[in-house]
């Protein structure tokens, strides 16, 4: 009996001992990490005759968004396995025979097809530390059946949209057929390296993408500039530009209503407003900012904005930098004239109510406003502003006390300065300048003596320097 308890007491011994050796090797392999086999077609690209392939990677250590990269690259991959076969009718075709190709027109097709490839199949993932793999293949022969599918589907969009824009234009609702065409293209922008043609009983005389960017051109010609009967003129330093008005028309004199332009001018010290807008009325103005000096008639280039055109239209907008390679957006020219200000001086100097003889003052004025950007005139139907000067001196209350103590005369200044507007009569400006004297034992020559003042030579120059600023603003 004692024999067989030590029996069973050695065999639990042996069985903890078992059991602890195992879990201690369990816990071992646990804390060993697995290995995972780098699969195959990550270092070497499969190849199919049946199947287009498309692999990405996306880094780890640029964030949380490496999945979504890594499926980016790989159909953008899968994209660029596609062959593009340029049919000989295609519009990508006659721009590479032209010489114009660019290279940015395969992108851009490349682009457009892994956006809207479908159909693809997830093979496999890998991962590692530091990167995320994923491999995408597509079926050809289905991938060809959906395209076709998808193109026919895109090529009757866009003959709804041509057939829209004649309705358009029967109204005379020229921006929403230019819209309409601009967007036609733009749907057939993943299609230009492949022939398309257009169901002529839908879209009239457009049978092709050529033909629909003639029809945009022929348009975008057909507008026209209005030149005014009279020649805008400017002003250098002005603060305010009151608009330049222009009209524009179609060819059959129908106003160009609501129509966007990118404005410019061809003199680097005329700046303006870049963007305008014609109105219900055909009239878009120009806002002048910034006029220096200039004696010459300036131009003023109107381009027709399809981009502001188009708006937040995604599809519409997407078309325009390839439809610019195919159409001239020539430029409307409108003109103004810049040239000085002109002023006419209007200057009576006295003496004790005597006409002096002088213009001391005139010649002052004349020498503040001297410069490139003012002429002076002499008549005052001429001017754009009149500054008038009144001067005249009378013996001043304390003269005969001077006189009784120092057998002096003393005379005050007295100047009333004006700016006027001739065609309004309105004073932009009001100023008297005083407190300047002249003694001498005469009177006559105590006012003479006035005018000579260095005194009067500050005040007059700083009056005249607020009245300036009432002419230009620099």
């Amino acid at each position: 009996m004692k024999g067989f308890r030590i029996i069973v007491l050695i065999l639990l011994i042996n069985g903890v001992t078992v059991h602890l050796f195992a879990q201690r090797t369990n816990n071992q392999m646990a804390a060993q990490p697995i290995e995972v086999k780098v699969p195959l077609w990550v270092s070497s690209r499969p190849n199919s005759g049946f199947k287009y392939t498309g692999i990405g990677v996306g880094d780890k250590l640029k964030g949380s968004n490496f999945q979504m990269e890594a499926k980016k690259n790989a159909l953008y991959d899968l994209a660029s396995e596609i062959k593009v076969d340029i049919s000989t009718n295609s519009v990508l075709y006659t721009v590479q025979n032209n010489n114009q190709f660019n290279e940015n027109f395969n992108s851009l097709i490349k682009l457009s097809n892994s956006d809207n490839i479908e159909g693809y199949t997830l093979i496999d993932t890998y991962e590692n530390d530091k990167q995320y793999w994923v491999y995408y293949q597509l079926d050809k022969e289905e991938y060809a059946r959906q395209k076709a599918q998808k193109k026919q589907q895109i090529v009757s969009k866009a003959a709804n949209l041509i057939a829209a824009s004649y309705t358009d234009e029967q109204n005379q609702d020229f921006s929403s057929s230019l819209k309409k065409r601009i967007q036609a293209f733009g749907v057939l922008t993943p299609y230009l390296s492949e022939e398309i043609t257009f169901d002529e009983a839908q879209t009239r005389s457009v049978k092709s993408v050529f033909d629909l960017t003639n029809l945009v051109q022929q348009q975008l010609q057909s507008i026209q500039a209005v030149q005014t009967k009279t020649v805008y003129t400017l002003k250098p330093y002005q603060q305010n530009y009151e608009p330049l008005v222009y009209s524009l028309q179609l060819k059959n004199k129908a106003p160009l209503q609501n129509f966007p332009f990118l404005l410019s001018c061809d003199e680097e010290k005329i700046k303006i407003n870049e963007k305008g807008i014609s109105n219900t009325n055909g009239t878009i103005q120009i806002k002048a900012t910034t006029v220096e000096p200039l004696n010459q008639t300036v131009a003023f280039a109107l381009n027709p904005d399809i981009s502001s055109l188009m708006g937040s239209d995604s599809v519409g907008r997407a078309g325009i930098a390839v439809l610019k390679q195919f159409i001239n957006t020539s430029s409307l020219k409108v003109y103004a004239n810049v040239s000085p200000v002109t002023i006419y001086i209007k200057s009576i100097e006295n003496n004790l109510g005597k006409a002096t003889g002088n213009n001391s003052i005139e010649t002052t004025i004349q020498q503040k406003f001297n410069g490139q950007e003012v002429r002076i005139v002499n008549k005052p139907e001429e001017a754009d502003y009149i500054i008038e000067s009144i001067a005249d001196t009378q013996e001043d209350i304390s003269s005969d006390i001077l006189e009784k103590f120092y057998n002096l005369k003393l005379v005050a200044l007295v100047i009333n300065l004006q700016l006027k507007s001739p065609k309004t009569g309105d004073v932009l400006f009001k100023q008297q300048i005083n407190d300047v004297y002249g003694y001498a034992s005469m009177l006559e020559k105590a006012g003479a003596n006035a005018y000579q003042s260095q005194k009067l030579a500050i005040k007059l120059s700083e009056t005249l320097f607020f009245l300036k600023r009432k002419v230009l603003v620099y």
